[in-house]
């Protein structure tokens, strides 16, 4: 089985401290060696060679992963939390997550809620503090507080993936990296005459939350010597040469008080004989590692720690080389045969076939209702303010069949025509923009990491430890945005958000060069996010504005339209609202509806006089906003239709922010305009959220609205 196999599979099983058996039970299986054993604390051994061998080494790698853990539901169904090993709180605003409710027989979807600085009485560029932050699960109160108790965990939505060369992207590749290279030094050594050595492979537990796992394992094994791998800080900006080394560089080869030194030189002469690269990874205390329990087990236990280069530690995107965890994995089965006396096995002994690929939770579930038609797919694609091709041509595709005439703008707007049973006495353009916010590459340096900065408004907070996707189409290339590791903090930098100038997107190139192959500065970058209905609310990416685009989509497709209306979809509003002011001038009409979405502040931390709508009250008429005042006898319309239809509807309370509107009203001679929004919590963050009564409610409104203006004199 290939390292990146079980780096992978590994990787996908969840397990938080305490609650590693999955991982373990995988982690067993993929040795393909029998008699494999799990302990009180949850520990997996096997052993290889003879029970009644005078010799005993250790090999160890701890399988546990930062997480979280629910430690209160709130009356609104909002679930605080608290960290499960060294969480970064710069990596959880707009974190999107899976929590492992005791009362679902499957994790439920959540977001970690974010709400730009403008929102909330504090210092612009402090995060909140993690017991004010909250997850917010889309589901009504009642419902959250059947499911989920407190002690229930929660880890990143996340799944492993490849990066350019070598290189692969997860969360709990700390220490899962270690623990894959644990299983293929097993693989290889399964063909190896140990002679009076016998070989235990420990997968630990614990470790982030103290190592009490390695602490009660190591006791039982009673090894003489042990070889503990973790991971170590790879050289990534911000980060000293001295203390990290470059991914793809091999193996880091620990010195400290409490490690044998022969046992670290002996590592260092079998790396020069097999070719593999290595550095000192020097500390002059603990290692705040597994060796520091193992080492003083019993009388005290001979120990080395080998350390696998990681990017962005403790967040949901670390990055490590595949080459990197083979090298270690080799370092530790020729130091093995070396005490043994043995010969290194031959390289087509060292790689049996894996009989099973493990599933896991952590994937994506295709195995939920979809009710709202488009959206889905909207959501999917990809289309940043200027280059919204993906995304027209889709929409496209949607409405072809409905249309009397299709116009594309020279800014590349769409201008569709729909004939209805009646010719309009008042010429209506609903509106709704097509683009999204996000970030476009400006340069890529000596490293091959790429510097970015936004596109539209974009809230830098939920930016740290999130994956992106460079490009459209077929040539995208996956990267994640990297930062420095919470270990090297200083105090003054903790609980701050980044400044974009120190952010980065990591596609795992290793220089320049090689970057510059599969990336151009220009290139957009899209935020990655999954998209999820519950029956309750939607959870997705780009949902401003692509639930517009679908709102319209479906007026268009409806057979029995009353008037001729014109559907307008713009580009550009994220950067100036240029699409929507070509548009306009170009389709002439003399009254406009303009879908978009609303920020929804209705969560926990955020001030009443802040929270200008809330999901489930129906759609959000606004009455003023920075660029527009709208006509008010069309704004009173839409509440007596609402009334009518006996649907909620609710007026935004508040004027900040801005719509097409405020270019589209003053367009040729002027057009009277009105609005209709929907309620959106963490709108330009990778997951956003909206209510599906709020989506059902504004599809009857929006078509009594046009029917209603469009037969007006």
């Amino acid at each position: 089985m290939k390292i990146e196999e079980i780096a992978k599979t590994l990787c996908a099983a969840v397990g938080t401290s305490g609650d590693e058996a999955e991982p373990v039970r995988m982690a067993l299986q993929m040795t393909e060696l029998p008699g494999g054993t799990v302990d009180v604390l949850g520990n997996g051994f096997v052993t290889l060679g003879s029970q009644e061998a005078p010799h005993h080494i250790l090999l160890e790698a701890h399988m546990d992963q930062i997480g979280l853990t629910v430690t209160s539901v709130e009356e609104h169904g909002f679930l605080h939390f608290a960290q499960c090993g060294g969480v970064d709180v710069r990596v959880l605003p707009g974190c999107p997550v899976r929590v492992y409710a005791s009362g679902s027989a499957e994790p439920l979807t959540g977001v970690v809620g974010s709400t730009p600085p403008r929102k909330v009485s504090r210092d612009a560029d402090k995060l909140p503090d993690m017991e004010d932050m909250t997850i917010d699960l889309g589901l009504p109160a009642q419902r959250v507080q059947a499911l989920v108790c407190p002690g229930d965990r929660v880890v990143p939505v996340y799944q492993p993936k490849k990066l350019l060369g070598e290189r692969i992207t997860s969360a709990a590749l700390d220490n899962r990296a270690g623990a894959a290279s644990v299983v293929r030094a097993a693989q290889i050594l399964s063909h190896a005459n140990l002679g009076e050595w016998q070989v235990s492979f420990l997968f630990s537990t614990r470790e982030e939350i103290g190592g009490q796992g390695a602490h009660t394992a190591a006791y039982t094994a009673d090894a003489e010597q042990a070889i503990c791998v973790d991971v170590g800080f790879a050289v990534q900006p911000d980060v000293k040469p001295e203390v990290s080394h470059p991914l793809g560089g091999g193996v880091m080869i620990g010195t400290a008080p409490i490690l044998d030194r022969a046992m670290g030189r002996k590592l260092a002469k079998l790396a020069q004989q097999a070719s593999i690269s290595y550095k000192w990874d020097v500390m002059g205390g603990s290692t705040g590692t597994n060796s520091d329990e193992i080492a003083i087990s019993r009388g005290g236990v001979r120990t080395a720690l080998l350390s696998i280069p990681e990017r962005s530690m403790h967040t949901p995107a670390e990055i490590v080389d595949l080459q990197d965890i083979e090298d270690t994995a080799c370092l530790m089965a020729a130091y093995v045969c070396d005490v043994c006396g043995a010969q290194m096995p031959a390289a087509e002994q060292q790689k049996p076939e894996m009989q099973e690929i493990f599933s896991s939770s952590g994937t994506e579930s295709a195995d939920n209702p979809i009710w709202s038609g488009c959206l889905p797919t909207l959501c999917e694609a990809r289309g940043i303010s200027g280059d919204e091709e993906e995304v027209r041509d889709l929409i496209l595709s949607h409405i072809r069949p409905y249309a009397e005439k299709i116009e594309i703008t020279p800014l590349g707007s769409i201008l569709a025509y729909k004939k209805g049973k009646n010719h309009a006495r008042t010429r209506l353009m609903l509106s709704t923009h097509m683009d999204e916010a996000g970030l476009v590459v400006m340069a890529v340096t000596e490293e091959g990491l790429l510097k970015i900065d936004t596109v539209g408004d974009v809230d830098l907070s939920v930016l740290p430890g999130r994956r992106v996707t460079i490009g459209y189409g077929k040539d995208t290339v996956p990267g994640v945005v990297g930062l420095k590791p919470i270990h090297l903090l200083k105090k003054e930098e903790r609980g701050k958000t980044i400044p974009l100038e120190d952010l980065y997107v990591d596609i795992g190139a290793k220089s320049r060069e090689e970057a510059r192959t599969v990336v151009t500065p220009g290139d957009m970058v899209t935020l990655d996010g999954g998209y999820e209905e519950n029956g309750y609310s939607i959870k997705g990416r780009a949902l401003s504005d692509r639930v517009g685009c679908a709102l319209l989509i479906h007026m268009m497709q409806q057979e029995d339209w009353a008037y001729d209306t014109i559907f307008a979809f713009h580009v550009q509003a994220g950067s100036g609202m240029s699409g929507a002011c070509t548009s306009a001038y170009l389709a002439q009409p003399q009254a406009a509806v303009v879908v978009d979405s609303t920020a929804a502040a209705d969560v926990p931390g955020v001030e009443r006089e802040y929270q200008v709508c809330r999901l489930g009250r129906g759609p959000v008429i606004p009455f003023m906003d920075h660029k527009t005042i709208y006509d008010k006898s069309y704004a009173d319309a839409a509440f007596a239709e609402a009334q009518q239809a006996g649907i909620p509807c609710q007026w935004k309370e508040g004027t900040a922010g801005s719509t097409d509107a405020g270019v589209v009203h003053v367009s040729r001679g002027g057009v009277r305009t009105a609005a209709m929004q929907l309620a959106c919590r963490y709108p330009h963050a990778p997951v956003s959220m909206i209510s599906k009564d709020d989506y059902a409610a504004a599809e009857i409104l929006l078509s009594r609205l046009a029917e209603r203006i469009a037969g007006a004199e």
